[in-house]
């Protein structure tokens, strides 16, 4: 006699997440293996606190009891709508359950057949040109491309289980070879980006019945690095970089931009000249972020406007030779070296130099967050931060032998 139990299992957000639990556990009619636990598309708001635990290692393992000073678990007070959601989830569980319970009576075990053997990999390819294609996003091709190298080109439905998702978050993290031969590491923005693309494609995989659960679901996100040193460039370096020829005139024209306007590499390699505005000889760039897809209004200075060149068309792009990758890279990495400068400087250092000295020259940091487009002005904060660290610096310069 076989019984079917409603159960909840802890996850993120101090949510709990249902599941069937059967006994004894039932038998898949294709491939013969035992399920026990059948996570259901349900969570309820939890009323305990729970906190996560992590090993020695740093990864999580699970959630545990969040419990006070006396040992006893902490309580959360829920809002009305968080009560009202509980109780409609819980009869639509408890129906579910009822179901299964009358259809392994009936030997009937049509839930569990699943198309294991489904191609995760075409599915997230399909997904990813489609992005590019319409909202000119290729951060999806990049995690497509990372997920292919990682699972050796096969990733059929039944091989993403909690351990593979975890792997590949931990395989973002590493060093990769490229085509070219140099070794390459995803910045934590980038590996944090990446890792909750490959989620959102998991989430659309299992409303599209292509997985019976998300495997992911407790699998612990990247940690975001806090406190990370940013490089970038002095009043005098700059201006190193500025009398130093480059190999690629456009790029040094693009990068000095950055460091007066702040723009990012990914709005200056869209920027087209109907984008750039003039009037009463105040020149204002009028565009949509690629990151944030923000309508942005950012006055420039008529020095700025100067390293855009001669006016063209107003679908032209300003900087037509810029482009992204290893080649370019290396051309901004001589151009800087060059210049007797020995930090490792990105094009993303420009936009970083711009912020630094924008606050180290009194800019409120408040015009400066809206100047970068920072959404949280917590962001914005960590230049200040910089800057505090400058002034520690030089007042310890000063020593008296007392």
């Amino acid at each position: 006699m076989h019984t079917v139990t409603l159960r909840t299992k802890p996850i993120q957000d101090n949510k709990l997440r249902l599941y069937l639990d059967y006994y004894p556990a039932i038998i898949h009619p294709d491939t013969g293996t035992q399920t026990r636990r059948d996570f259901l598309k349900i969570f309820l708001y939890s009323e305990l606190a729970y906190k996560e635990e992590v090993n020695k290692s740093g990864k999580r393992t699970c959630f545990v009891p969040d419990l006070d000073k006396n040992n006893i678990q902490k309580k959360l007070r829920l809002n009305p709508d968080q009560r009202k959601h509980n109780k409609e989830q819980m009869e639509v569980a408890e129906l579910i359950r009822s179901q299964r319970h009358l259809q392994i009576q009936a030997n009937d075990y049509g839930f569990l057949l699943k198309d294991t053997n489904a191609d995760f990999l075409s599915f997230f390819k399909d997904i990813a040109d489609k992005r590019k294609k319409e909202k000119d996003d290729t951060n999806y091709i990049g995690v497509y491309n990372y997920l292919n190298k990682f699972s050796n080109g096969v990733c059929s439905a039944n091989k993403l289980t909690d351990k593979f998702c975890a792997d590949f978050r931990d395989y973002l993290s590493s060093p990769h070879v490229l085509k070219s031969g140099r070794t390459a590491t995803l910045t934590n923005n980038s590996v944090i980006v990446y890792f909750a693309i490959f989620n959102t494609v998991i989430k659309q995989a299992v409303k599209k019945n292509l997985l019976s659960e998300n495997p992911a679901i407790d699998v612990s996100k990247p940690k975001r690095v806090s406190g990370k040193q940013r490089d970038y460039l002095t009043m005098d370096e700059l201006n190193a970089v500025v009398a130093t020829p480059c190999d690629l005139p456009t790029l040094k024209s693009a990068a000095l931009f950055s460091a007066l306007t702040g723009l990012r590499f990914s709005d200056i390699i869209k920027l087209t000249w109907g984008e750039v505005v003039k009037e009463n000889n105040d020149y204002t760039i009028k565009f949509v972020t690629k990151k944030t897809k923000q309508a942005e209004t950012l006055p420039i200075s008529e020095q700025a406007a100067s390293l855009l060149g001669e006016r063209r068309n107003a679908p032209d792009k300003v900087f037509p030779d810029l482009k992204y990758g290893p080649w370019q890279n290396s051309v901004l990495d001589r151009w800087v070296r060059k210049a007797g400068i020995t930090k490792h400087i990105t094009f993303h250092c420009f936009r970083h130099t711009f912020a630094t000295l924008q606050i180290t020259f009194g800019t409120d940091i408040y015009t400066v967050s809206k100047m970068l487009g920072h959404r949280d002005i917590s962001t914005t904060q960590i230049y200040a931060k910089i800057i505090d660290q400058k002034k520690r610096t030089a007042a310890d310069k000063i020593m008296l032998t007392l």
